[in-house]
């Protein structure tokens, strides 16, 4: 296991691979986007323009940037930011949270119940079920038309696809559970099944991506007040959803881990972003490696993100990114 780059984030998260950049990913509350090229170790940080959740690669290099309070097409190396679409009725109690390009060319994301936190870091309701179901899956197509996907959801994570298979997973963390849908070709999820739930001292499963034979690699969070009487150590496993069961995993040095890409130039490398934030500040120095980007390698090759492609015609970016 190796650090990645000199950068430390308060609460690393959202990584994703690109042939351009290498590795990309976020420091939520101080909102910043850092890069970071393996091969060369060069690594830069940008202003993210605001509280950003997610980060969608597009077709013309360009990116959608996915913030608590909508998405937005963005060039971050020249500092752009201009509205693709404003989904309704969100508030600092119901805002985005993790979203992805799908195979149909849409973007997915999920939005998040914010009073969860709160439940979930108070001693007195840390072991309970979360009782509310506020938040919701969203799709929306080139064109900005949202669709909700579903409800009675409490926290949005984690979402992927199989790559040879209309198999589509979604975390719903609060629940501690993974799902399995089937993609139909009119766009409708059906069959919910659940994969595989975990036990609260686990932690709660949050960030996830998936290896070119279908398994998960999902990264267990867990809170200040789990993390204190958990015995559980802090990891990343891999899931075969099939088999609904737990094949490899890998401990880390740190209490707070966030979410997992594969990349690198043969896409054998796993990539954990963690955290410090949850940490008190008796224990950040204790713990050298929270905030920073790690690297594994792994044996098995991961998958290219998909891209999201807009409609040029209709919404016209400047100052594209030049990678010549």
């Amino acid at each position: 296991m190796e650090k990645c780059g000199k950068y430390r984030a308060k609460f690393g998260d959202g990584p994703i691979w690109h042939n351009h950049f290498g590795l990309v990913w976020l420091d939520i509350p101080n909102k910043k986007i850092i890069t970071y090229n393996p091969e060369t170790n060069e690594e830069k940080i940008y202003d993210a323009l605001g509280w950003i959740k997610a980060l969608i690669p597009t077709k013309d290099g360009q990116f959608i940037g996915v913030y608590k309070e909508g998405i937005y097409y963005i060039n971050f190396v020249e500092g752009i930011k201009k509205i693709f679409v404003i989904p309704p009725d969100l508030t600092n109690f119901h805002y985005l949270n993790d979203a992805k390009c799908g195979p149909d060319g849409k973007i997915w994301f999920g939005s998040s119940d914010a009073f969860f936190k709160k439940f979930k870091e108070s001693s007195h309701t840390a072991f309970s079920s979360y009782p509310f179901k506020n938040a919701k899956l969203f799709s929306v197509n080139t064109d900005g038309e949202i669709k909700i996907e579903r409800e009675s959801i409490a926290l949005s994570n984690g979402l992927e696809w199989n790559r040879t298979n209309n198999k589509f997973y979604h975390i719903d963390s609060p629940k501690h559970a993974i799902f399995q849908y089937e993609l139909t070709k009119d766009g409708q999820l059906v069959f919910e099944k659940t994969v595989y739930t975990f036990e609260i001292l686990e932690g709660f499963p949050t960030g996830m991506t998936i290896d070119h034979e279908g398994n998960l690699w999902v990264a267990l969070f867990k809170g200040v007040v789990v993390a204190a009487k958990s015995k559980a150590t802090t990891r990343v496993v891999c899931i075969n959803p099939t088999k609904s069961e737990i094949i490899q995993e890998i401990i880390l040095p740190v209490s707070h881990v966030t979410s997992c890409t594969i990349g690198g130039n043969n896409l054998k490398t796993l990539f954990i972003t963690t955290a410090y934030e949850p940490l008190p500040e008796s224990q950040v120095s204790k713990e050298p490696l929270a905030g920073y980007l790690l690297q594994v390698s792994i044996d098995v090759q991961g998958v290219e993100p998909f891209v999201f492609e807009f409609d040029k015609s209709k919404v016209a970016i400047e100052n594209s990114i030049n990678f010549s």
